[in-house]
């Protein structure tokens, strides 16, 4: 038996079936309170009109980019959980700076839909940090939860080889910053360092870097691997670190990158393109990981559990 009834409104990107940063966000929220017996109904942003119409004990909102439909939450609904996620002002000020200028009024829009939303009875990132860029619309209204990325666990593959691994988009400009900056880092590896790529749209990469495209992640990743995350800005929990060092892989990033994780053996820094390619050389001749089971404690801070009692006493309340 269900203790109550639930509207989730994700992004576009979040709920068309397909895996990114949103869609494991989302799934990891659905899936907490399928948990707690809830009964989830999941609608994209631009189809949530008429499920707005009706009444629920709960909306969900998740991602910034969903802030415009909190009053219409807020209506129709006893409870309203605001999932924030990641600093949509930092992500936006990262993109300027690379001179996406367009971010401009569409940050404007989002700041104007924040300040004029409703009071939430529930407000959650995906990291301290994030929850502190924002502070200036929150801070008088719903002191924020903590929930890091979750669904991280994948099926690890037998190797007695070591790869050097990049995940991304070739369209994404940091994604293209990286693999500039992994060139410079190849320049100084033995002549025969490689790098596999799993992602597409790359373009002119010479053949140091191995493309796959997009593969299963059962088809990803191997024990032996080592995961490069040259990360210069951004927002929230960057998926190119938190996968592989939750199952127990190596992953050399940036400190920008290694941002919200706590200190782990697995998890090693460096800043430029000589300390990068002396993190690869020291990385490759140790020893297999010992450790691929998922972990549960890579992330700095973590309130699911404070979340979860949240849901079952709000509800009960409601209810």
């Amino acid at each position: 038996m269900t203790k109550g009834r639930v509207l989730i409104i994700g992004t576009e990107v979040a709920t068309n079936g397909f895996e990114s940063g949103a869609s494991i966000r989302l799934n990891g929220i659905r899936e907490l309170l399928e948990r707690c017996q809830m009964e989830v109904t999941v609608v994209a942003r631009s189809e949530s009109t008429d499920s707005l119409k009706k009444d629920w004990d709960l909306v969900v909102l998740v991602s910034f980019a969903t802030a415009r439909h909190l009053r219409k939450a807020r209506k129709c609904s006893k409870l309203v959980w605001f999932d924030a996620t990641d600093s949509w002002r930092l992500t936006r000020f990262s993109l300027m700076r690379s001179g996406d200028l367009k971010q401009i009024p569409i940050l404007i829009r989002d700041l104007f839909w924040l300040w004029t939303a409703p009071k939430v009875d529930l407000l959650s990132f995906i990291t301290r940090r994030d929850a502190e860029k924002e502070k200036s619309w929150w801070r008088k209204r719903s002191i924020p939860a903590i929930y890091p990325v979750q669904n991280l666990e994948r099926s690890i593959n037998p190797s007695e080889k070591i790869r050097l691994i990049f995940v991304g988009d070739g369209k994404y400009g940091p994604n293209v910053r990286a693999i500039n900056f992994l060139r410079r880092v190849l320049d100084l590896l033995p002549k025969s360092s490689q790098i596999h790529i799993y992602g597409k749209g790359f373009e002119n990469l010479d053949s140091r870097f191995v493309l796959h495209g997009y593969c299963a992640s059962e088809k990803m990743y191997f024990e032996r691997d080592i995961h490069l995350a040259p990360i210069e800005s951004g927002a929230g929990l960057k998926l190119k670190v938190a996968v592989p060092l939750a199952n127990g892989l190596k992953v050399i990033s940036t400190p920008e990158g290694a941002s919200g994780f706590s200190q782990n053996s697995n998890l090693l820094l460096a800043t430029d393109e000589a300390s990068f390619a002396a993190q690869v050389l020291r990385t490759s001749g140790t020893s297999k990981s010992n450790n691929r089971k998922i972990l549960k404690d890579i992330f700095e801070e973590d309130d699911t559990l404070q979340i979860i009692a949240w849901i079952n006493q709000s509800i009960q309340s409601v209810a």
